[in-house]
């Protein structure tokens, strides 16, 4: 459900917005009516990220729709009691319109940037930064871990060279980790742990040093490694299958490369604006005044 907060911000605009002939009623309740129009401007003052969320529930929309006139009627008995002519409310609902013109004044502002051609400066950040692009080597392995919970340590890694020794035997792999392993997401994955990469620099693996050390030491599909021990236990890992580091060409990148660079620029546009009106210099603080609201 959308939050009420967001419903008593756009309560503002259900209030004003006049009926058209051709404004399709969705809600009505006696002498009072939401219209296409109230639902559009009501949507205009929600979060993008909160509308997606609703836009295709019927049921969401429904409820949302309620809410709607349930506010609408507390607004309306709200001016029949006057409470619109209470200097506190009436200038809580001015700052609520001054709130919901900022909003689309920054959107205009937005909207009126004529952002640049940035495909010469992201090919040559590309040209400059291109490890940042570089898809780091990865493997697929499974495991079989054997921990020392429970277990002295030497039972732990007795128990662990014992199943590796069946792996290596050429027992059944699945049945072994099915039979052995003390990780409990073998029972999902049947300890394939899938793809992961390498450790590069500035960015980590996807293991423990130790494990990623093994298995990315494993050349052969269906090679084993010895026996590998981390803060988890014991390890049997066996290689399933590698893939080789991969750069990433332009065009593959480009599309985030420009939309970075754009939202960089209207943001900074949008920054430069608000700063330009907070450093005015016609401002002036007052700060004895302000002083006094502390006391």
């Amino acid at each position: 459900m959308i939050r009420t907060t967001f419903l008593f911000s756009a309560l503002y605009f259900f209030c004003t917005v006049a009926f058209a002939a051709d404004d399709p009623v969705l809600v009505s309740r006696r002498d009072m009516t939401i219209t296409v129009s109230d639902y559009e401007a009501s949507l205009s003052v929600i979060p993008p990220e909160k509308r997606k969320q609703m836009e295709p529930s019927l049921q969401q929309t429904m409820i949302f729709l309620e809410n709607v006139m349930v506010f609408r009627k507390l607004a309306q008995e709200g001016r029949e009691l006057g409470l619109d002519k209470d200097p506190v409310v009436r200038q809580e609902m001015v700052q609520a319109a001054d709130r919901a013109l900022a909003t689309h004044r920054l959107a205009h502002l937005e909207a009126s940037l004529k952002i640049p051609d940035f495909s010469k400066k992201a090919l040559e950040r590309y040209e400059t930064k291109k490890a940042d692009y570089l898809v780091p080597e990865a493997v697929r392995a499974e495991h079989i871990l054997v921990k020392a919970e429970g277990r002295s340590e030497d039972e732990a890694q007795r128990r662990a060279e014992e199943v590796r020794a069946k792996v290596v035997a050429g027992g059944d792999f699945k049945a072994l980790v099915k039979a052995y392993s003390d990780d409990q997401s073998h029972k999902s994955n049947q300890g394939d742990l899938g793809f992961f990469e390498k450790a590069v620099p500035g960015k980590s693996g996807g293991m423990v040093k130790p494990f990623e050390d093994a298995a990315f030491a494993l050349k052969t599909p269906g090679e084993i490694s010895p026996l590998v021990k981390t803060q988890f236990g014991y390890h049997v890992i066996r290689l399933i299958e590698q893939r080789p580091p991969r750069q990433k060409p332009f065009d593959e990148v480009k599309e985030g490369l420009l939309q970075e660079m754009r939202s960089k620029f209207v943001n900074d546009a949008r920054a430069a604006y608000l700063s330009a009106i907070r450093n005015d210099k016609s401002i002036v603080i007052h700060e004895a005044a302000i002083e006094a609201l502390r006391k």
